[in-house]
C-alpha cells in the first residue's frame, strides 16, 4: 500500500485527534469508501493496543491472535514502499509539525517502516506453519543413518539389506534385519533403526513405535534417537499433537539428536 503526502498527513491528523469535526467526517468519509485506507488506518490505531509505545516491541499480554491480525497487514513489499515514503519525506520535511505533538507526521511514518519489518517476521513466524504431513515429508532422512557398507563379507546380508532399504524395498530389507537381530546377544542400535524406520514406510505404525521404545529404553549411547524417530512415526500419521509431545521433550536436552531441527520444527508445527 502506498499513499500520497497529504493522505499521511491526514492519516497523521485522524490518529492524532488533530482534525476538527468537518475535517473528520470528511475523512471518516472517504475510509468507507477505501477499503485499503481503511485498513491502514486500522491497522495503526490498534499499535497501541498490542505494542509498547516507546520499544514497539510486543506486549506479554498481546494475544495471538492480535498478533496475527496486524500480520496479515504488511508483507514484504510494504516494507519496500514504506522505506522509499520515509526517504523521500526526509528530503522535503519541512518542520510542518508542531513539536509539541504527541506523536509527529514523521514518526508515524518512520515507525511504520520498523513495524512493518516486525510484522514481516510474524508473518513467516506464524503464517509459515506446516502440517503433520508436510512436515513428515521435508524433515524425515533416511540418508543419515549409519551405513552397513564394508568390504568385509562377513556383513553381507546387513549390506543387501541396507541396500534394499535405499531402493524402498522395504518389506524385504525388514525380513533381513529382523532376523539378524533375533541372532544378537547385544541389542544393536543401528539395525533397530532401520527396523523401525522399515516399520513406519510400511504403515505398521504400532510396530515402528514399539521399536523405537525398545531403542529408547535400551543402554545404547545414542537411545536418544528415538525421540526423533517417534516424532517422524507420529507426524507420518499426521498426529501433530504427539509429533510436538515427543519433540518437546527432545528439546529439554541440547545434547539430544536432531535438536536444533527439533526447534525449528516445533516452531513451525501446527
Amino acid at each position: 500500500m502506498s499513499f500520497d503526502d497529504k493522505t499521511y498527513e491526514q492519516i497523521a491528523s485522524y490518529l492524532n485527534n488533530q482534525m476538527n469535526e468537518a475535517e473528520k467526517s470528511t475523512f471518516e468519509a472517504l475510509l468507507k469508501n477505501d477499503t485499503e485506507l481503511a485498513s491502514f488506518v486500522e491497522t495503526f490505531s490498534s499499535l497501541e493496543s498490542v505494542y509498547n509505545e516507546d520499544t514497539w516491541t510486543v506486549k506479554s499480554n498481546a494475544s495471538v491472535a492480535e498478533v496475527k491480525a496486524l500480520a496479515n497487514e504488511f508483507r514484504a513489499d510494504d516494507v519496500l514502499a514504506l522505506s522509499k515514503k520515509i526517504r523521500d519525506i526526509q528530503q522535503t520535511e519541512n518542520n510542518t509539525t508542531s513539536s509539541g505533538n504527541r506523536k509527529s507526521y514523521f514518526y508515524y511514518i518512520s515507525s511504520a517502516v520498523a513495524i512493518a519489518a516486525v510484522m514481516t517476521m510474524f508473518y513467516f513466524t506464524f503464517m509459515q506453519s506446516i502440517t503433520a504431513t508436510d512436515a513428515f515429508e521435508q524433515y524425515h532422512d533416511w540418508s543419515t543413518l549409519s551405513s552397513f557398507q564394508t568390504k568385509s563379507d562377513t556383513l553381507n546380508n546387513l549390506v543387501n539389506a541396507e541396500n534394499l532399504f535405499q531402493q524402498e524395498k522395504y518389506q524385504e530389507a525388514l525380513t533381513i534385519f529382523e532376523q539378524s537381530a533375533k541372532k544378537d546377544a547385544i541389542y544393536d542400535p543401528k539395525k533397530h533403526l532401520y527396523i523401525g524406520i522399515s516399520y513406519l514406510e510400511l504403515g505398521n505404525y504400532h510396530e515402528a513405535l514399539q521399536t523405537f521404545d525398545a531403542l529408547l529404553n535400551s543402554d545404547a549411547l545414542d537411545n536418544h534417537k528415538a525421540y526423533w524417530y517417534t516424532a517422524l512415526t507420529y507426524l507420518k500419521q499426521n498426529d501433530a499433537k504427539n509429533a510436538k509431545k515427543i519433540l518437546k521433550t527432545l528439546v529439554q536436552n541440547p545434547d539430544n539428536y536432531n535438536y536444533e531441527k527439533a526447534t525449528e520444527l516445533l516452531k513451525k508445527l501446527k
